[in-house]
């Protein structure tokens, strides 16, 4: 909601920082004007009364963008849009979620939740069942599995780092999990259980498919690369034997 003047004109948001905001409006308004600016990132996080100056407008055609720079902003205003910026940017950076816009990315983020693990503290173990998708926000995560050599000592399957997933089977397909996640050091993980997914395919439903199609993406690229791992270490390990080899001349 933008106020000028004592009139109330609502306004799409396309982006925004913690220094100012890009949005768009039905009507013009002229470089300089003086705004006061009242906005809803996600829940928990309102923005009332900034005040902010008009630095630049685009003609759309059918309606202007405006580039606000804010003037006065609250300590806490701006450690909110902040806190909402680093959210967009750490789930852009994680490969599933990488095509996703900032509003779904700000949809998503509010469906799940962040949870703290201290180093060692088990997040999963094998074989049990599978309700939750983990991406790593920070610290690092141990993934290990039974040996099949020495039943005292698991080997390390993977080290998960940040901006890193794991755990995403359990959205698309009810069983238990293959192997074991241990916090390999303090780590902040955000979590999407099954229920919260649900959920977010009953209320934005497109952005569901779109994680679905991209989950699909990278399963096929894990498989490529197991299929050229198996290939490279049956020609690596199988001797190419002439095939007139103890043949007389």
């Amino acid at each position: 909601m933008i106020s000028d003047s004592g009139k109330v004109m609502n306004g799409v948001i396309s982006n925004v920082s913690a220094s100012g905001a890009s949005i768009t409006f039905d009507a013009f308004i002229p470089l300089g004007k003086k705004l006061s600016l009242s906005f809803k990132l996600r829940e928990g996080a309102n923005i009332k009364d900034i005040t902010a100056s008009v630095i630049r407008v685009q003609d759309l055609q059918d309606s202007f963008q405006i580039a606000l720079e804010f003037i006065n902003i609250t300590g806490e205003a701006r450690e909110s849009i902040e806190n909402v910026i680093n959210d967009i940017y750490f789930l852009k950076g994680v490969k599933l979620f990488a095509n996703i816009s900032h509003d779904e990315a700000i949809s998503l983020k509010g469906m799940g939740k962040d949870v703290k693990y201290k180093a060692e503290d088990v997040i999963f173990t094998e074989d049990s069942e599978g309700d939750s998708f983990y991406a790593v926000i920070s610290g690092k995560v141990r993934i290990t599995k039974k040996s099949n050599i020495d039943d005292k000592n698991d080997e390390v399957l993977a080290l998960i780092r940040e901006s890193e997933f794991f755990g995403e089977m359990a959205l698309f397909n009810e069983g238990k999990r293959s192997a074991n996640a241990i916090a390999h050091s303090d780590c902040v993980l955000f979590v999407l259980t099954v229920d919260d997914f649900n959920r977010l395919d009953n209320e934005n439903h497109k952005l569901a498919v779109r994680i679905l199609v991209e989950f699909i993406k990278t399963l096929a690229r894990r498989l490529r690369n197991m299929n050229q791992e198996m290939v490279d270490l049956l020609f690596s390990e199988t001797p190419i034997r002439d095939v007139n080899e103890g043949k007389k001349p």
